[in-house]
């Protein structure tokens, strides 16, 4: 990436500018987020300040559902589950008279896209990654403009930034470009993406978690505990259960559950108060990851259930409890 780039944030910490020097040439761009912080809007600003050559985005939670070029085409994306921001199609939506065309994402370990393909198998569009997300190469069979990279990341071309919801990552250097809004909550490093971007990901530009093993529904899970308390630091097992109930927490935006099998086939979980979240939602998907050996024989000492796992007592406080199944 050629040049020298200048950035302007608001008071919630947020990019609203960039201005990409090369040479004696200045061109600045601009972005409009809502009021969850999700960026709605990015353009281009002329010698005036006047914003042209708009692009807006169109949000399903916290995962890119559709992008619209004005006076051009849009493009609606679908992810491989609910719970995951790994994609798997997009749909271009055709001029008034003309067919949309579905396209084919196929993706590396980590979720990033290596190919697109139509629906006749042919590639329209590859490219190659070095370890932290920058292109080694890019190749188009015709313009597709294809801009997902990490889980979770959408590339602007004009700045070669990645949006990754809440913050903004450059893959030259492999790390975010401002310090992670939740602070130390996030990890300790604030401008680290991930411990390695093999295994994990961060597709809320939050924290980092391990790529899910997959999805299981949480009611084949056991607890192996007999009693969790609900409040955890600012968190509730009832708060965050209702806020997945109502959609404005995704099961994605979690760590996934670890989980483990014993010789009898039965699942037994080691992150109760999140599998007690899940359950109280409702939800029959939540993302898991399998427990190493050695996790779980450093948590053995929680096997106290006297129901076979199929029940928890949350405490509440104050002495009152309740039982969840």
């Amino acid at each position: 990436r050629n040049g020298t780039q200048h950035y302007r944030w608001d008071a919630e910490h947020r990019l609203t500018e960039v201005a990409v020097i090369r040479g004696s040439t200045v061109r600045r761009y601009g972005y409009v987020y809502d009021a969850p912080g999700r960026r709605v809007e990015k353009h281009e600003l002329d010698a005036e300040g006047k914003p042209y050559n708009r692009t807006t985005f169109l949000w399903d939670g916290m995962r890119l559902a559709q992008e619209c070029r004005l006076g051009r085409s849009s493009s609606l994306y679908i992810y491989s589950d609910q719970g995951s921001h790994e994609p798997l199609a997009r749909v271009d939506r055709a001029a008034p008279g003309e067919a949309d065309e579905v396209l084919y994402y196929h993706t590396d370990v980590n979720g990033a896209p290596e190919e697109m393909t139509d629906g006749r198998g042919n590639i329209v569009w590859e490219a190659g990654y070095q370890v932290w997300g920058n292109l080694t190469h890019e190749k188009e069979t015709r313009p597709v403009q294809q801009n997902l990279r990490f889980q979770g990341q959408y590339l602007d071309r004009e700045t070669g930034l990645h949006y990754n919801l809440y913050r903004f990552y450059d893959p030259d250097i492999g790390k975010f470009i401002s310090g992670d809004p939740i602070s130390i909550r996030g990890g300790i490093n604030l401008y680290q993406y991930a411990p390695n971007p093999i295994s994990w990901i961060d597709p809320l530009g939050l924290t980092p978690c391990g790529k899910p093993d997959g999805n299981i529904n949480p009611k084949d899970v056991r607890y192996m505990q007999s009693s969790i308390k609900n409040q955890t630091g600012e968190y509730t097992v009832l708060g965050n259960a209702e806020a997945l109930l109502n959609g404005t927490l995704k099961p994605s935006a979690l760590p996934p559950i670890k989980i483990w099998k014993d010789n009898l086939g039965k699942i037994w979980t080691l992150d109760h108060r999140r599998l007690a979240a899940f359950k109280l939602a409702g939800l029959d998907s939540v993302p898991f990851k399998w427990a190493s050996p050695n996790e779980v024989a450093n948590q053995m000492w929680k096997m106290t259930t006297k129901t076979d796992g199929k029940s928890i007592i949350l405490k509440l406080g104050d002495g009152i409890k309740k039982v969840l199944e």
